[in-house]
């Protein structure tokens, strides 16, 4: 396995790109490219073509999160205005704005039936969760105080949720806290069940792996610089990837689970080989911390190979053939 680099885009945005996410392809329609920043926009790319689509200015603080349904027709965005805008991919109408007081919205993640839209709560120590008909707030799944039963309440041991994904069936849903901790709920029950430990700063990233087989596992990105990958259900961790410089600020996993992929702030991107539990690659395009790595969907041609985006507070967006 490898990331061949192919093109990049200087100043994408006019201020520092903060996370990205790809609208699948469907039919005739291309795989896109999702970004968000400091600079309050919305932008979508056209990855071959190296050209802006459309960009969205609904936010009015920077953008820390983007996500795209699984039916590519909408796509959301969240800033830490605490407002979630739900928009039209192909038009950039917008859908729906959705707010959740009186906590910033952090990581966004669309269910894999596309059902629900998960929301990192932040200060509310939460996981919220949005109906994608009606967009009414269904649930929200509170973090309970370790060693108690009972949600956390207004103390000095609140978890500030910065981070979410939902496992391939969606039955599972973990989030990540600025204390290191990672929480996982049956989202059916809208029970939390336990927390994954081993991380001791904040935990910035998580994704599960896509296959339907290995839908338990988890793999996390922490500041302080690991990447550990669990058994979510089994409560279990399974292996700890170290060799960044410092923080780790996105992890992604590739289409055929066969690797991950990082960002880190010491301005670099990895891959890791998971059955050699180890980096194979270090690439160095970006010239400041890289905020976000993102897979895009397998090629039609050959679906062990898809493209690899990041995105940094250089401004630039780098695009990568993984194969």
């Amino acid at each position: 396995m490898k990331l061949a680099p192919l093109d990049s885009i200087q100043n994408a945005h006019e201020d520092s790109l903060w996370t990205a996410a790809w609208v699948r392809s469907n039919g005739d329609k291309p795989a896109l490219l999702l970004t968000g920043g400091l600079d309050e926009t919305v932008k979508l790319w056209d990855p071959t073509k190296l050209t802006c689509l459309h960009t969205n200015t609904g936010h009015c603080l920077g953008v820390v999160s983007v996500t795209a349904h699984p039916n590519r027709r909408i796509a959301a965005s969240a800033s830490i205005d605490s407002f979630i805008r739900v928009f039209e991919v192909d038009t950039n109408n917008t859908i729906a704005t959705l707010e959740a007081p009186p906590s910033e919205v952090w990581q966004l993640q669309f269910s894999p039936d596309g059902s629900t839209l998960a929301a990192a709560g932040g200060g509310s120590s939460s996981v919220k969760l949005w109906d994608t008909t009606k967009w009414q707030l269904v649930a929200t799944l509170s973090i309970p105080h370790q060693g108690g039963s009972q949600p956390s309440e207004k103390s000095g041991s609140k978890k500030f949720v910065l981070s979410v994904a939902w496992n391939t069936d969606g039955r599972l849903l973990a989030c990540g806290s600025v204390d290191g901790t990672i929480s996982v709920f049956d989202v059916a029950r809208a029970k939390f069940l336990h927390f994954l430990e081993g991380h001791c700063m904040p935990v910035r990233s998580l994704v599960f792996s896509p296959s339907l087989h290995d839908s338990r596992i988890l793999f996390s990105g922490s500041d302080d610089g690991h990447v550990h990958v669990y058994d979510a259900e089994g409560k279990t961790l399974l292996t700890s990837l170290s060799g960044h410089a410092s923080w780790v600020l996105s992890v992604d996993v590739s289409p055929d689970g066969a690797a991950v992929a990082t960002g880190s702030s010491d301005k670099t991107v990895k891959l890791w080989d998971l059955k050699m539990r180890a980096a194979t690659q270090t690439l160095t395009n970006h010239t400041d911390q890289v905020w976000s790595v993102a897979f895009g969907p397998p090629s039609k041609i050959d679906v062990r190979s898809c493209m690899l985006a990041s995105v940094s507070d250089d401004k630039s967006i780098s695009f990568y053939q993984y194969s």
